[in-house]
């Protein structure tokens, strides 16, 4: 009787799920057999387990859990055993952050978190982890608090993913290593990768010696103050470093493990001073290069899994600390061939294009973006394929994402980094929900502050999907085009002020229009509509025409379109476009 009764409540519920609870023994929990519970429990657990967002329903004052398919991987190795057990005791390790939060449920006063964070022990070891949920009251018909409903979603991935690209930002700040000390460019990198703690508990570099057959210790996070332990001082003198060794020498990454027993007391990784007990050898490789020229060993944060974005994460590191370490050998070797200058001269302005490129590609290299967008970057046709253009893509919310496009003047390596630390500015700015004025005037400080970022331009917009909106501010940057599925169009300039830093301290304006479903949204530099022989207005006139005749394309075949049709063959800027077509339906993933 029990599983009939299972089986009608988790009627068309995935399979997995549907076959647990089915499979569970109700009669051994407070809740009681199926086909005795009531009518409130039954609709609650029935919204709870057809619904495709992570959701869980707790019963009773001892709080049984039953959840559904979204909300097992947040269980991780406690799914299933923890169906129709105890919040308290499925997440004894949670209970004295969320106890105080379910007793106020349980007393009508519902509850909501932003990337809270919580150390979770469901993969084996103690996990940071970050969460945005609500805990809600779920009342019986008398107005009593029978249960509470917890709707969720794990954030570890984007807090992670905010805090990771500032670290690598720090890098940014690391002058040119001109003074041809290898070493001293190593220290330098282990200086801005010390502020990364929280990923990366230590950072010990390895460079190769000149005959190949042996690499020394250049540097350390620890800096000027002593390490816990005493450290390989040289490879590959010591067998415990044979791993670190094999990293440089094969040109692959290595993963080691048991420092913790192999050196204790090497430093302790997270809020229950765990000991590291990982840690990742790197090889410093840049583009243009055969073989390595040294290693970074990057210590593994115990309370983080070591999964595919960590690695990748740990990748750009090791990028970063290989283009600071060359920069400055390669000035060494300009020294050392002092007499032949012209050649040497050649060879560092090809090592700058590739660090360069480097430099642009891991900026506005390929990103994974929402459904409905897509981007563009056209490099002028010159030496160095680097400049000042850029757009970024930052999701904020469900079908809510902030959009930019900026134009820094000038080019060369010192554009790039100038519209490297904006971008990352601006975006940082977006996640903390600013709107595009508030954004705005958040950048005309930071310009101010950095050298050669005076009078760059931005177009910053907010596109909420599910509200059909788009609230935009412009710091003096060509309008945007907004095109309907009908063929109209128009040019957003209705809040249009000076570019930044030029009056810092002047409030930006901002304006809001509706998108309706097919409008078609062009972000753009002025690369891609300014000739030499013709007005501006001419250029942005035809832009709006191939976007009007290019609307029932899709975003990424409009987006070549444009660079087919807008972009001259003897272009001399550079070009950074998005586009954005708005769906006719939004689907809401929030329960």
């Amino acid at each position: 009787m029990q599983e009939q009764s299972a089986a009608l409540l988790t009627d068309g519920v995935d399979a997995g799920i549907r076959e647990l609870v089915v499979a569970t023994d109700w009669t051994s929990t407070p809740l009681g057999p199926v086909d005795e519970w009531s009518d409130t429990l039954r609709a609650a657990v029935g919204i709870c387990l057809n619904n495709p967002f992570p959701m869980l329903v707790m019963w009773g004052p001892e709080l049984v859990m039953v959840y559904n398919a979204g909300y097992a991987p947040i269980l991780g190795d406690k799914h299933p055993a923890a169906m129709g057990r105890p919040c308290a005791q499925v997440w004894a390790e949670l209970w004295p952050v969320i106890r105080e939060r379910l007793e106020g449920v349980l007393a009508g006063t519902a509850t909501y978190d932003v990337d809270l964070p919580l150390l979770m022990h469901r993969h084996g070891f103690d996990e940071a982890t970050w969460f945005t949920f609500s805990y809600s009251p779920i009342t019986a018909p008398d107005g009593s608090v029978v249960g509470v409903l917890n709707t969720t979603t794990d954030t570890t991935g984007r807090v992670l993913g905010a805090r990771r690209l500032t670290a690598l930002q720090e890098f940014a700040t690391i002058a040119s290593s001109r003074h041809g000390d290898s070493d001293r460019a190593a220290r330098a990198a282990m200086a801005a990768l010390s502020r990364a703690a929280e990923d990366v508990p230590f950072g010990l570099v390895y460079l190769l010696d000149p005959d190949g057959r042996a690499a020394h210790l250049a540097a350390t996070t620890w800096l000027d103050t002593p390490p816990p332990v005493p450290l390989v001082q040289r490879l590959p003198s010591d067998s415990a470093a044979d791993w670190a060794w094999r990293a440089l020498t094969s040109g692959t990454r290595d993963v080691t493990t048991g420092l913790a027993e192999r050196l204790p007391g090497l430093l302790p990784g997270g809020p229950g001073g765990d000991q590291v007990d990982g840690a990742v050898a790197l090889p410093l490789v840049v583009a243009g290069q055969t073989a390595p020229v040294g290693v970074l060993v990057a210590g593994v944060a115990p309370h983080l899994r070591l999964d595919e974005d960590y690695l990748a994460f740990l990748e750009l590191v090791a990028g970063q600390v290989a283009a600071v370490v060359t920069d400055a050998q390669a000035y060494e070797a300009e020294r050392a061939r002092a007499a032949e200058r012209a050649d040497a001269a050649r060879e560092v302005a090809l090592a700058a294009t590739e660090v360069s490129v480097t430099l642009q590609r891991s900026i506005l290299g390929p990103v994974e973006l929402p459904d409905g967008f897509a981007v563009r970057y056209e490099p002028a046709t010159s030496a160095l394929e680097v400049g000042g253009d850029w757009y970024d893509v930052v999701e904020l919310a469900d079908d809510v994402f902030g959009v930019v496009v900026g134009d820094v003047v000038g080019r060369g390596l010192s554009a790039a980094a100038v519209m490297g630390q904006l971008r990352s500015a601006g975006r940082a700015l977006l996640l903390e929900a600013n709107g595009p004025a508030q954004v705005l005037s958040a950048l005309d400080r930071f310009a101010a502050l950095v050298p050669g970022a005076i009078c760059s331009t931005v177009f910053c917009a907010v596109v909420d999907r599910a509200a059909g909106t788009l609230t935009y501010s412009s710091a003096g940057h060509l309008p945007a085009l907004l095109t309907g599925a009908d063929g109209t169009g128009r040019l957003l300039d209705g809040a249009r002020a000076l570019p930044l830093a030029v009056l810092p301290d002047r409030p930006r304006p901002e304006t809001e229009v509706a998108l309706r479903a097919g409008d078609s949204l062009l972000l753009y530099t002025d690369g891609l509509v300014e000739r030499r022989d013709e007005a501006l207005d001419e250029g942005i006139a035809r832009a709006v025409a191939t976007v009007r005749e290019g609307r029932a394309l899709s975003p990424d075949v409009l987006a070549a379109v444009l660079v087919d049709q807008l972009i001259a063959d003897d272009q001399d800027d550079d070009v950074a476009l998005l586009l954005y077509r708005h769906p006719a339906e939004v689907a809401s993933s929030v329960g």
